[in-house]
């Protein structure tokens, strides 16, 4: 997901935070078959709500048999008792079933109103709230963007259906990688094509209002997500879902593979995606999102390293390099404002670009990467001094080097040692625009000349309560760690007290033409920091 539609979607985040969820469907019952393995059959209707004036809230679960009229409201009356059937599985030699529907500006605006009508029912402030961010905020430009590079149709209901699932289960495993297109094809056959002959998919006008539910709630669940994770209570978060949602604890026991979603027992097949390893209890409140990933904190997350104790297995990665460079991008500052941020990028001889993240090169599978995360990866051509850089949606753009956006990056000197404090200052919310919400978050390194390291950071939300007159607070501050620290060109290595040690990719930003080393400006992982001086 780029950047800018992470950016948007941490607006909607703060409506206010956690607080962006329908009212569950009590016509629904969660199944799972003896092996733990979710079967396509994981969500049955016990019973057809007739249509009267109140809202059935979405039905987003691991398969959404929900089977009301959509242009329509759903709710108390009479009903019909529904058995509940075995989903069959479909034959793997059938061919895939397409299921394509129009997406008008007239269905998004009901949509939007469906929802708004069922959230006034029991939250009217947060319903106002989201009615402002929502008109503000077009969750259909945002959900597409969910889907660049991935294989999957914003406008096949079947993929917006099977885009939700993957969604709910990066969600529950705070999974930032992005899932391959085998196993986004594999959720599809298993989960979705079996209920393509029934209702609501079946039929093209309820299909057509049904996708554009899921999609409005993919795109507030992920955003929910992304304020959870920004404030530091993924835990409360996860525990206070709607049953609209699959619960967590059942996808936190599935692996996203090639063959779809599988017991972790048994995940033998190559991961489509895996969640970090972390602790369900101490969730990073400033770890790179989803997909995600990225601004709108462009925070660093150096925890999300992998753990070195070997030598590094792609040294040669850095043969195949031709430069290291960084450029400006837009993100959200404090309070939602629009602030310059950087990001660094390795230049390769073969013609392409790597929006490098966290990891040092020398312990990246370039190959691998290139089919797991395929959007940062592009192509670069030589202009003048400067180049063209064409990113992964095929769009050319023209960067000369020190004009004001693309900039050599230095590295460091082999065991050079730093005595100096570095800060980020990011954030988010609405305050900027004139909105309730603003958070602020603080990440710090502080290197010595000793070669030890301190690091540490805080995280600030504030509900000024102008609109709902009733005002909130909310604050933490990081837990401080340390160790020794190692600096070799483009590679920082942390060793923590616990002995771990992790390596990131490390650069000096630049000043000057001809450029020169600027040491008060530094990459850890993909995010920059300045001197605290």
């Amino acid at each position: 997901m780029t950047p800018d539609a992470q950016n948007r979607l941490f607006l909607l985040a703060h409506l206010p935070p956690l607080r962006l969820r329908a009212e569950a469907d009590p016509g629904v019952t969660m199944c799972l078959d003896p092996s733990g393995l979710p079967s396509p059959a994981s969500v049955l209707p016990r019973q057809l709500p007739s249509r009267s004036g109140t809202r059935t809230g979405l039905i987003a679960a691991l398969l959404l048999l929900a089977v009301p009229a959509p242009a329509q409201d759903l709710g108390k009356g009479s009903r019909a008792e529904v058995p509940q059937r075995q989903a069959q599985e479909p034959d793997p030699g059938e061919p895939d079933r397409r299921l394509p529907f129009a997406s008008t500006l007239d269905l998004r605006r009901a949509t939007v109103e469906r929802h708004l009508r069922g959230l006034r029912t029991t939250d009217p402030i947060a319903a106002a709230e989201a009615g402002r961010e929502l008109a503000k905020h077009d969750y259909d430009t945002i959900f597409r963007s969910f889907l660049d590079g991935t294989g999957l149709d914003p406008e096949d209901a079947g993929d917006v259906l099977t885009a939700f699932i993957v969604l709910q289960w990066m969600v529950a495993n705070d999974a930032t990688a992005e899932p391959s297109p085998a196993a986004l094809q594999a959720i599809r056959r298993r989960f979705v094509m079996p209920m393509a002959a029934r209702p609501p998919l079946s039929q093209p006008a309820s299909r057509a209002a049904f996708a554009e539910q899921v999609k409005l709630r993919s795109v507030l669940h992920h955003a929910s997500w992304k304020a959870a994770r920004q404030l530091g209570v993924m835990p409360r978060f996860l525990a206070t879902l709607s049953n609209e949602f699959i619960p967590a604890a059942k996808l936190q026991a599935l692996a996203l593979t090639e063959a779809g979603l599988v017991p972790k027992g048994r995940a033998n097949g190559q991961a489509g995606a895996q969640p970090p390893s972390r602790s369900s209890s101490t969730p990073s409140a400033d770890a790179r999102p989803p997909v995600a990933d990225a601004p709108p904190a462009r925070p660093a997350a150096p925890d999300a390293a992998p753990d070195v104790v070997a030598p590094p297995r792609h040294s040669a990665n850095w043969d195949a390099v031709e430069g290291v460079y960084f450029r400006s991008t837009t993100g959200f500052g404090v309070g939602g404002m629009m602030i310059v941020d950087f990001e660094p990028l390795i230049v390769l001889k073969d013609g392409t670009y790597y929006e490098t993240d966290d990891t040092a090169l020398e312990d990246v599978d370039l190959a691998a990467e290139r089919t797991a995360k395929p959007r940062r990866f592009g192509r670069w051509t030589r202009k003048g001094g400067g180049f063209v850089l064409t990113g992964a949606d095929g769009k050319p753009a023209d960067y000369a080097l020190g004009d004001g956006s693309f900039f050599r990056a230095f590295p460091a000197a082999a065991g050079e040692n730093m005595a100096r404090s570095y800060r980020r200052l990011s954030g988010g919310g609405n305050s900027a625009m004139g909105g309730d919400v603003t958070v602020a978050i603080e990440n710090r390194y502080d290197f010595r000349s000793d070669g030890r390291y301190g690091r540490g950071g805080s995280v600030g939300a504030v509900n000024s309560g102008a609109s709902s007159g009733v005002g909130t607070a909310i604050g933490r501050r990081r837990a401080s760690e340390g160790g020794q620290y190692r600096l070799d060109r483009h590679t920082l290595t942390l060793t923590g007290a616990d002995g771990r040690s992790r390596r990131l990719f490390f650069a000096y930003g630049s000043q000057k033409d001809p450029p020169e080393i600027d040491r008060d400006m530094i990459f850890v992982g993909d995010s920059v920091f300045s001197a605290d001086d």
